[in-house]
């Protein structure tokens, strides 16, 4: 590998305080030349492509402490499977190829499905590896349907359903892990809220209530020798009803061709397809969802903690009353949360008192960028326009937000409805919802322009 990734933090920390510093110098001159924002330009290019060298070299070495587990490989008629042959051709850094027991669930399954898909046109080839894969799972190439729950355990339960009929034209079945793995990958990267918050998955839809407990506003007592207690004082009891609801991916329409080229990992690319777009969606409400007939998104369940005094902007010190709004006992755990375009103002911003920036990058391997000590998330679906009311950063103990994921994905075949063009189409269905516990103490609290 190259230059370890302390190292390249290092430079990188090096290249910001340049940079800083010419800006600093272009405040004290009063104005900026052509050159001078050419090099800005230039500089900020360089910088970016550091942080993507780092961001691949750090998950380089995650793959490889993930795939230094086991030491087994997973061989079909002495050659390696496909999934682990192109991972050592991408990462031929790592000088083996071993294989994490995911990933042999992934091979399985893609294999299970692209036999299954086979099946149902006479004539298609369906190869030992396809029926050793349907045995592994303990199912036929028949089957027109496969239940796995979705709970963190993923566990391996499955169960066929012969006659089955979930649309007009034709059955459906529900994909097992390793179509899951790739969809739940592609929620995660297309969005910000799954990666913070904290995921309920049940075995069922109905609704879900969680109660609250506020007891901060009571507190003991002194009393003399012989002498009755006080008044009892309850505490406040409430609850926060997770609900269901049923999202789709719309369509996506695969040829024919396709579905037989044995080197296609159709598991993983349908996968991460309908992940994509379920993500995205999901994503938007869990930050920004109404509630009632939608997830009721974190800036909507947020309380204020700060509103600047301005319509268009937002100044240092009115980050750090954001920061001190919330309590301390969800400090520990807390972090922020704003757009991108959000952040790119922010680390331009300096501490009154000290003159530091209060974005500080990190300088050594896992440790990330910080903005006053505390790690943020970036989201996407955060507003990122600086006009008047706009929720522009967050702040808090993100966990106290519940993602509620019901029972199985279900992904739904439809043959007939695109047959007159040799087509299959695939639609997948996750039914979810989200809110956040707050039982008055307000863990999240965020920060808009007046």
């Amino acid at each position: 590998m190259p230059a370890n990734t302390t190292e390249l933090r290092q430079q990188r920390a090096r290249m910001w305080e340049e940079m800083r510093k010419k800006q600093d110098a272009l405040l004290e001159k009063g104005e900026e030349s052509a050159e001078d924002t050419q090099w800005f330009a230039n500089a900020e290019v360089d910088i970016r492509k550091l942080e993507t060298i780092i961001e691949r070299e750090e998950f380089l070495q995650t793959k490889a402490a993930d795939l230094a587990k086991t030491n087994g490989e997973v061989r079909q008629n002495g050659a390696l499977v496909p999934h682990q042959e192109n991972f050592r051709l991408n990462y031929p850094d790592f000088g083996r190829t071993v294989m994490a027991t995911n990933e042999v669930l992934n091979v399985r399954t893609a294999d299970f499905i692209q036999g299954w898909l086979r099946s149902m046109k006479p004539g298609n080839a369906i190869e030992q590896r396809h029926l050793d894969a349907a045995k592994w799972f303990n199912q036929t190439l028949e089957a027109r349907e496969i239940v796995i729950p979705l709970t963190k355990d993923y566990r391996l339960v499955m169960k066929e359903h012969r006659n089955m009929s979930l649309t007009a034209a034709s059955g459906g079945f529900t994909v097992p892990e390793g179509f899951m793995a790739a969809l739940e990958e592609a929620l995660l990267t297309f969005g910000g809220m799954r990666q913070v918050s904290d995921i309920i998955r049940t075995d069922s839809g109905n609704d879900l209530p969680w109660p609250t407990m506020n007891d901060t506003g009571n507190k003991g007592e002194i009393i003399a020798e012989a002498t009755t207690f006080g008044t009892s004082v309850d505490p406040t009891f409430a609850n926060v009803i997770f609900k269901a609801f049923k999202y789709s991916s719309k369509p996506i329409i695969v040829s024919n061709e396709l579905l037989q080229d044995s080197a296609f990992d159709l598991a993983t690319r349908i996968g991460e397809w309908l992940g994509i777009r379920i993500g995205r969606i999901q994503n938007d409400h869990f930050t920004t969802g109404a509630g009632t007939t939608l997830p009721k998104g974190i800036t909507v369940a947020a309380t204020l903690g700060k509103t600047a005094a301005s319509m268009t902007t937002f100044t240092d010190v009115e980050v750090i009353d954001l920061l001190h709004s919330v309590d301390p006992a969800y400090r520990t755990n807390a972090r922020w949360m704003m757009h991108d375009l959000v952040l790119a103002h922010i680390r331009k911003l300096k501490d009154v008192t000290s003159g530091q920036y209060l974005w500080q990058p990190g300088l050594q391997a896992g440790v990330p960028d910080r903005l006053l000590g505390y790690t943020y998330q970036i989201n996407q679906s955060m507003p990122s326009a600086f006009t008047t009311g706009q929720k522009l950063l967050l702040f808090g103990d993100f966990s106290k937000y519940k993602i509620r994921d019901a029972a199985e994905v279900r992904l739904v075949r439809l043959n007939e409805l695109f047959a007159q063009t040799d087509q299959i189409g695939f639609n997948a269905f996750l039914r979810s919802d989200g809110n956040l516990l707050d039982a008055g103490t307000h863990p999240v609290k965020w920060l808009a322009l007046a």
